[in-house]
């Protein structure tokens, strides 16, 4: 029974950890839109098996490599640059709305959509220490101790079933609503997410200097 209240615990902070606005949700909403909803699903992919990743990270205590201000400032200025270059290709997408029609739109490739949601994901270590205060609430409830290596598994998969979850329900939502939507309101849509975007970006660029700054 605590195995199973572990496993529903991590689902259920995985998709509340993935509600707020980024990079890859953009992303996959972006093709999602269009009808492309093979490429939205690799993005998804992408950015789960990253989480995937830094949840084995923080839970089988590697978290340390992860909190030098060097790196975090560096993964920091990578995301900046990703996000600043999604932002725009973004708007200048939003400026050709033929382009966006879902059924004349260009078709994105399913590969390079899953590199860009597993980069993107990458480049926010921060997905650490969410984990970590994961584990710390199981740990509070009474679910994490002891905790052995297959309960850390147990947690891993549920975290990120819950993340998956929540993207997988968003892009359904958005590839049904396409249909009531036109092309020239998708372009808007586009821009906006341009905006989004960018303002992702700034956030992350503001936190590189900020670190880089406090590590010399």
């Amino acid at each position: 029974m605590d195995g199973l209240l572990l496993f529903l615990l991590a689902a259920g902070l995985g998709f509340v950890a993935a509600i707020p606005v980024g990079g890859s949700q953009i992303e996959m909403a972006k093709r999602a839109m269009t009808g492309q909803w093979r490429a939205a699903a690799a993005v998804v992919a992408g950015s789960v098996s990253s989480d995937t990743v830094y949840g084995s990270i923080a839970l089988f205590g590697l978290a340390p490599l992860l909190e030098t201000r060097w790196v975090l400032a560096t993964f920091s200025a990578v995301a900046a640059l990703l996000l600043g270059g999604f932002a725009w290709l973004t708007v200048h997408e939003s400026r050709r709305p033929e382009a966006l029609d879902p059924r004349r739109g260009t078709r994105r490739s399913r590969r390079w959509s899953y590199v860009t949601g597993f980069t993107l994901a990458a480049s926010n270590p921060q997905m650490v220490l969410t984990w970590l205060l994961g584990v710390a609430l199981a740990k509070r409830l009474g679910l994490a101790t002891p905790f052995p290596a297959d309960a850390k598994v147990l947690f891993i998969a549920g975290g990120v079933l819950g993340l998956a979850g929540y993207l997988s329900l968003l892009g359904a939502v958005v590839h049904r609503v396409k249909h009531f939507i036109s092309v020239a309101a998708i372009a808007r849509v586009y821009f906006w997410l341009g905006m989004a975007l960018a303002v992702l970006a700034l956030v992350f660029a503001t936190g590189a200097i900020r670190l880089f700054a406090t590590a010399s």
